[in-house]
């Protein structure tokens, strides 16, 4: 059967990875570091600043709305890459928000970034 008259499948990898984007770039996007919260997944951390090695990236995401990440990464509770998490562990860690944290340190370390140039989405 041709790509063109198979039936979809909404748990293909390739439709779950679009279904992802498109949740991801519709959420409305918060400043680094947000405000605690708990949970582990995907993230998209973006560039709205002015910086001249940036500027393209950032007049284009001021412009439209946050539509061309810098990163896209994802945070898992410990014991989740060896396969050994419980299903409830994720909702009670605080694995993305730690990891945000992690991204806004490192901008703030440099002299050339302003946090405030940055937002993600989760």
């Amino acid at each position: 059967m041709d790509e063109e008259n198979k039936p979809y499948n909404p748990l293909d990898l390739k439709n779950i990875g679009i279904q992802l984007a498109v949740r991801l770039l519709h959420s409305k996007e918060k400043p680094l570091p947000p405000k605690e919260f708990k949970g582990a997944g995907v993230y998209a951390i973006f560039y709205i600043g002015r910086n001249p090695l940036y500027a393209k990236l950032g007049q284009i995401n001021r412009q439209y709305g946050c539509s061309w990440p810098i990163y896209v990464g994802k945070a898992v509770p410990a014991g989740a890459r060896k396969g050994i998490l419980a299903e409830d562990q994720a909702d009670d860690s605080r694995a993305l928000f730690d990891r945000l944290c992690e991204h806004a340190k490192s901008i703030e370390s440099t002299e050339t970034l302003t946090l405030s140039d940055f937002g993600a989405s989760i």
